[in-house]
C-alpha cells in the first residue's frame, strides 16, 4: 500500500512539474528528414513589346536551378504553387523584364525535378546527379539552357538568382544575352 502511495505521488509530482514547465521544453521534435530537389522551367523569351513581331523571335530557354533541400514548410504538393513559381517571378522574370526582356511560362511549364517522376531525392548527390541528367537531356533540343540559384531564405532579385547560360544550342540564336 505505502509503494502505491509513493508512485501515485511521484505521478502527480510530475503531472505538476509538467504543468508548470513551459509548453515549448516539453514538446518533442519530430525527427527531420532531408530531401533534395532541383526546378526546372521551359520558357519563351523575347525583347519586351515584340511578343508578335516575326522580326523579332521568341527564343526557347530552359532555366534549370541549383539543388536545394525541400522546403518543409509547406506540403509538396504546393510546392511549385507556393515556393517555385512566386520566387522565379520576383527573381528571375521580373529583373529581365526592368531590362526589356520578357520571359513566359505557364505553371505546366515548371516542373520539379525536370521530366522525372520522383518528388524528391534522399541526398544531395542523388538530385545532382539527376540535375546534370537533365541538363544533357536538354541540350540539342532547340533551346538555350540557364542555371539559376534558388536561395529561399534571403531572395534579392538577380544578386540571389545569379541566372547564367551555361549551354547554348548551336541551332538556336539567343536573341537576348542577358536573361
Amino acid at each position: 500500500m505505502i509503494k502505491r502511495i509513493a508512485c501515485l505521488a511521484a505521478v502527480l509530482a510530475f503531472a505538476v512539474l509538467a504543468a508548470a514547465m513551459p509548453s515549448s521544453s516539453l514538446a518533442v521534435s519530430k525527427p527531420t528528414f532531408a530531401a533534395y530537389l532541383f526546378v526546372e522551367v521551359e520558357t519563351a523569351v523575347y525583347p519586351k513589346g515584340a511578343q508578335d513581331d516575326d522580326d523579332k523571335p521568341q527564343e526557347r530557354r530552359w532555366y534549370i536551378s541549383n539543388v536545394i533541400e525541400q522546403p518543409q514548410d509547406v506540403p509538396s504538393y504546393s510546392l511549385k504553387k507556393q515556393k517555385f513559381i512566386p520566387y522565379f517571378s520576383k527573381n528571375v522574370m521580373d529583373p529581365a523584364e526592368v531590362r526589356g526582356i520578357m520571359i513566359d511560362y505557364g505553371e505546366q511549364d515548371m516542373r520539379i525535378n525536370g521530366e522525372s517522376s520522383v518528388g524528391s531525392y534522399a541526398t544531395r548527390a542523388e538530385a545532382e546527379d539527376a540535375r546534370a541528367k537533365a541538363i544533357e537531356y536538354r541540350k540539342n533540343q532547340s533551346g538555350n539552357i540557364y542555371s539559376f540559384e534558388i536561395d529561399l531564405k534571403s531572395p534579392k532579385g538577380e544578386e540571389t538568382s545569379k541566372p547564367k547560360l551555361i549551354y547554348r544550342d548551336k541551332s538556336t540564336k539567343a536573341h537576348y544575352e542577358k536573361p
